[in-house]
């Protein structure tokens, strides 16, 4: 089995470009997918009061957000072409979670989805994409 690691993060049109992507792959009938969706940390300044507010809603973020729907679809796609496929959530930095999620589960590909961003945009907000490329241990699949 080929495993990939779906990193989805909720906006419906790059979760179809990945599952395009992921129709795309030779080897189909070796694949197996996870799905996962990372909730990103609140990281703001906090004073001592704050702080232990801050940290009790990022205990409970999971259960107040929920998963968007983009992920569940992306896994019925995918259950529906007969591919195993399997539903994940973590909380925590999205580039540090998504490496640690796909060497735990030994994964043999990372796959994300780009999106247009100016220069501008990438250095000051960063790119979750661009750290999951460059840090990596394992290929990644970039969906456009």
């Amino acid at each position: 089995m080929y495993h990939v690691l779906a990193a989805v993060d909720g906006n419906e049109e790059r979760a179809a470009n990945q599952i395009d992507a992921l129709r795309g792959l030779p080897g189909r009938d070796e694949l197996e997918v996870t799905v996962l969706y990372v909730h990103e940390e609140i990281d703001v300044p906090a004073d001592e009061a704050g702080r232990s507010i801050i940290e009790a809603v990022n205990e409970e973020i999971g259960e107040l957000q929920g998963v968007p729907d983009a992920v569940y679809d992306v896994a019925d796609e995918l259950r529906a072409l007969d591919v195993p496929t399997d539903v994940a959530e973590l909380t925590g930095e999205p580039v540090e979670e998504i490496l640690s999620a796909a060497a735990d589960a030994e994964a043999d590909a990372v796959l994300v989805a780009g999106r247009k961003r100016s220069p501008v945009g990438k250095a000051v907000f960063g790119s979750v994409t661009q750290g999951v490329v460059l840090d990596s241990d394992v290929p990644v699949i970039v969906a456009k």
